[in-house]
């Protein structure tokens, strides 16, 4: 074969192992079909080639194909595989990582080198699975497009001049781009979702609030009543995978669609919706009713006005506090306002400023932390029941990707949709937030592309603690309205 001929060889192996899913890959590891070293080989090829995303901070080849390596002789020893046995994952680069720096995409914490795992890194590392690269982020997890000027603005594999989504723009970006299988966002206000809707890929918020189902413990707070850690992956199985592993519980199963009921909530979550956002997300409600799911229509004002204060709330007197105390906690001889002054990020440093300027009394933090809170969470509930639904649906995002803003985010930035110009940082966070102030799990799935290619997603949200439940959901949903293609832009190795 000749050198042309045995590049182009490489490239398409590459690409051909870079579509098996997590939970695919284990089974042919297992199978001893494919080592884990020339899986790991493969998508460190895709890696290599996909570096204009800027999705990745810090990546260490030696540790990718050192962790594979171990991976093979433990099977090879005759160990009996983990679930995520060979599986590397990116880690958003808040969440501590050891052999990593935990910068949180700022200049300011670059050399911040944890000793130990958050323990969630554990929990996925304990199954099989290992840490070969952090990924970026918006700075300090203030924004929702993934523009950092400190590692570059995140592109989006599906249109290299349209933002990933953010804060966990990194992640999703290097799932769609077939870098890793799987990886860990942060949610505080949609953060693992957003970047999910805009990349094509799933994610999980998992339940915050009643029983925290991730610990926030190794991860740089952004306001720690709203922030948990959420698995990401290109299909539901594997987030299913991934939750399990964390939380020790058993793998979700799918539900049976023809004994399911959705709610709609039109009120707010299906209102000012671009044209092909509201297309695609209602031939995918369409495609599941014709697969046997009731839909009913829902009144969600009985709890959007006071989750909404809850929110901005909870998000004001944690940006306010939580950095300064996990500074403290940590004996880090950092101080938190040369930190917010050192944002390069206009739009973040404005948004600390603001949540500064805002000076929430701790008694309404502590309010909206405790009673108020519960009180939304029973409203909500009682929604559920009165309806007889199992979750309620709705578009991820009101708009598609934006295009990247030359010069980086200002937080007065606006966007256009349908012809009307709008808050880009609040029509980013506007479906999402209500279910980080109600404490309740959200996922986020692939409901189609636009007819200009771009995905549009999904949530389906539940009650809180019923976590597996929404994931068996996912998974009959996924199986319906199909898995989203490989961004045809996407490079195929080198």
């Amino acid at each position: 074969m000749n050198q042309k001929n045995e590049g182009t060889s490489h490239q398409r192996q590459a690409a051909d192992l870079g579509e098996l899913t997590a939970t695919e890959a284990v089974g042919h590891i297992k199978n001893g079909d494919l080592t884990a070293e020339s899986y790991a080989t493969a998508l460190l090829r895709i890696c290599k080639a996909s570096r204009d995303l800027n999705a990745l901070t810090w990546m260490s080849e030696e540790k990718l194909l050192e962790s594979a390596r171990r991976s093979d002789l433990a099977r090879a020893r005759g160990e009996a595989p983990g679930p995520l046995t060979g599986i590397p994952v990116v880690v958003k680069d808040n969440i501590d990582t050891i052999g990593f720096p935990t910068s949180a995409a700022t200049a300011s914490l670059k050399d911040n080198h944890p000793v130990r795992n958050a323990p969630i890194v554990d929990a996925l590392e304990a199954c099989g699975a290992y840490v070969f690269a952090k990924a970026n982020m918006h700075e300090l997890a203030g924004g929702g497009t993934s523009s950092n000027p400190v590692f570059g603005s995140v592109g989006n594999p599906y249109d290299r001049a349209r933002v990933a989504g953010g804060s966990s723009g990194g992640t999703a970006a290097a799932i769609a781009a077939r870098m890793a299988p799987i990886g860990l966002g942060t949610d505080t206000a949609g953060s693992v979702r957003i970047p999910s809707a805009f990349c094509g890929t799933v994610g999980l918020r998992p339940t915050s609030v009643g029983g925290k189902r991730y610990s926030s413990d190794g991860i740089v707070p952004l306001a720690l009543d709203l922030d948990t850690a959420g698995p990401m992956a290109r299909c539901v199985a594997d987030v299913a995978l991934m939750h399990a592993a964390v939380t020790g519980n058993r793998l979700s199963q799918p539900a049976a669609l023809d004994r399911i009921r959705i709610g709609i909530p039109r009120q707010h979550y299906w209102e000012g919706l671009d044209s092909e956002v509201e297309r695609v997300a209602q031939k995918a409600v369409a495609l599941l009713r014709e697969a046997g799911v009731t839909f009913v229509e829902v009144d969600a004002g009985v709890y959007i006005r006071e989750a909404d204060t809850v929110f901005w709330t909870l998000l004001n007197g944690g940006m306010r506090d939580d950095l300064r105390n996990y500074f403290q906690r940590h004996n880090m001889k950092l101080q938190s306002e040369a930190v917010i002054e050192a944002i390069a990020s206009k739009d973040t440093r404005r948004l600390f400023a603001l949540a500064i300027e805002a000076d929430v009394p701790a008694q309404l933090v502590v309010q909206a932390r405790g009673a108020v809170r519960t009180r939304i969470a029973q409203v909500y509930e009682a929604m559920f029941h009165a309806y007889d639904i199992s979750a309620i649906a709705f578009p991820t995002e009101p708009l598609v990707a934006p295009f990247i803003k030359a010069g980086g985010d200002e937080f007065e930035d606006q966007v256009e949709v349908n012809g009307n110009l709008v808050s880009k940082l609040d029509i980013l966070i506007r479906n999402t937030r209500l279910t980080c102030a109600l404490g309740a799990p959200g996922l986020s799935m692939p409901a189609g592309l636009t007819t200009q290619g771009l995905p549009v997603g999904l949530e389906l949200d539940g009650l809180s603690g019923h976590d597996e439940a929404l994931l068996g959901l996912g998974l009959s949903v996924e199986s319906t309205l199909g898995r989203l293609s490989a961004p045809a832009s996407m490079p195929q190795g080198s």
